[in-house]
C-alpha cells in the first residue's frame, strides 16, 4: 500500500509539473517507463507503437506519456500497472523474477543470437503455454516484446573460441546467470560493475567481458578490445511492453486489434533496428582493426553442450520453488527449434 501511494503521488507530481497534458480523445491511456526518450526501447519501441496507434485511431485515442521514471523506476513498472498508476509500461523480465520467474527462460544462454531470431520466439511464448500464464496471473497483457541481440565475448587477448581459449581467462560478469555461463565455458567470472569495465580491461584485471554490442561504445570498451565474437549465444535481456487487464477490457474491440497489430509491427521494426545496429558496429570495429569473428558450428555445438549446465541450474532452482521450469524450457526450445 505504501508503494502504491508513493506511485500515485509521483504521478500527481508529474501531472502538476506538466510532464504530459491530458489528451482530448475518446479514450486516453497513460504510458510510463523508466528509460530516457533517446533509449532504444523508447525511441524504437514505445514511440513507434504510440505513433502507429494514433495513425490508426485518430481522435479515438490519446496518450498521457511519462518517460524517464517520472511515475516510477524501471524496477517498479509492474507494480505501477497493478496499482492502476499506468495503463501501459515496459516490464523488464529480469527485474520481476519473483513474480514472473518462468519468463526468465528468454534470457538464458544457448537460445538464439540475433533479435530477428529471438523476438518472434518470445512473442509466441508470451501468448501461449506457461509463460503466458504468468502474464495472466499478474493481470497484465503483453502488447509487444523486445529481446536484445545476445551478449558476446569482448576480449583484449584475441578471440576466445575453444575450451583451451577460455581456460584460465578472467572474464568480467554482471553476476547471476553470467557467472554460471562463464564458469560453464571454463573461464573465471569476475563480478565488476558496468561502470568499471573499461578500467578492468585497460589494466588487465580481466581478459574479456560479456557485453551487448550496443554497450561497447558507451563504456569505451572499443578502445581496449582487440576481438569480439559475432554469433555467440551468451544470454540476453528481455522486456514486455504490457497493458493491465483492467485497461485492456475497457478498450473497444477495434482498439484492441489496433494495439495488437501495432505491437506486431513494432516487434518487426525493432528487431531489424537492433540487428542492423549490430551489423554497423561489426563493420566499424573491423575497420578499426578489431577481429570480429564467428564461432564455427563445431564450436557452437560445444558451447551449447556446456551452456546446458546453466539451463539445468535454472531449472533446478525454480523446481525447488515448486515451479514447472523444465516444461517452460521445453516449450521455449520447441518454439526456438532447439532440441
Amino acid at each position: 500500500m505504501k508503494r502504491q501511494a508513493r506511485l500515485a503521488a509521483a504521478l500527481a507530481v508529474a501531472v502538476l509539473a506538466g510532464g504530459a497534458g491530458p489528451a482530448l480523445a475518446e479514450t486516453t491511456l497513460t504510458v510510463a517507463h523508466g528509460f530516457s526518450p533517446t533509449h532504444v526501447i523508447a525511441a524504437q519501441g514505445v514511440d513507434p507503437w504510440m505513433a502507429c496507434m494514433k495513425a490508426k485511431a485518430g481522435d479515438q485515442l490519446g496518450f498521457n506519456y511519462y518517460p524517464s521514471g517520472q511515475v516510477a523506476s524501471t524496477k517498479e513498472m509492474l507494480t505501477a500497472l497493478n496499482a492502476g498508476i499506468a495503463d501501459l509500461t515496459t516490464v523488464p523480465i529480469g527485474y520481476v523474477s519473483s513474480k514472473m520467474p518462468l519468463n526468465g527462460v528468454s534470457m538464458l544462454p544457448g537460445l538464439g543470437s540475433s533479435a530477428g531470431q529471438v523476438i518472434p520466439v518470445y512473442s509466441k511464448a508470451v501468448r501461449q503455454g506457461l509463460l503466458a500464464k504468468e502474464f495472466e496471473q499478474n493481470h497484465i497483457r503483453p502488447i509487444w516484446v523486445m529481446v536484445l541481440p545476445a551478449y558476446q565475448i569482448v576480449s583484449r587477448v584475441g578471440p576466445l573460441r575453444t575450451k583451451e581459449d577460455f581456460a584460465g581467462k578472467v572474464v568480467r560478469s554482471a553476476g547471476g546467470t553470467m557467472n554460471l555461463t562463464l564458469s560453464a565455458l571454463g573461464a573465471s567470472p569476475a563480478e565488476i560493475p558496468s561502470s568499471d569495465m573499461y578500467v578492468a580491461m585497460e589494466r588487465g584485471t580481466v581478459d574479456a567481458t560479456l557485453s551487448a554490442y550496443a554497450s561497447i561504445k558507451p563504456y569505451n570498451i572499443n578502445e581496449v578490445m582487440n576481438a569480439v565474437s559475432a554469433n555467440g549465444e551468451f544470454g540476453s535481456f528481455s522486456i514486455a511492453f504490457s497493458m493491465s487487464d483492467s485497461s485492456w477490457t475497457k478498450l473497444s474491440p477495434e482498439l484492441q486489434q489496433m494495439a495488437s497489430d501495432c505491437g506486431s509491427q513494432v516487434e518487426g521494426s525493432i528487431a531489424r533496428f537492433l540487428d542492423g545496429e549490430v551489423d554497423e558496429l561489426k563493420a566499424e570495429f573491423s575497420k578499426a582493426g578489431v577481429t570480429v569473428y564467428d564461432f564455427t558450428p563445431e564450436q557452437l555445438a560445444w558451447m551449447h553442450k556446456q551452456l546446458g549446465q546453466v539451463s539445468d541450474d535454472w531449472v533446478a532452482r525454480l523446481k525447488d520453488r515448486g515451479l514447472p521450469a523444465q516444461q517452460a524450457l521445453d516449450e521455449y526450445r520447441k518454439l526456438m527449434g532447439v532440441q
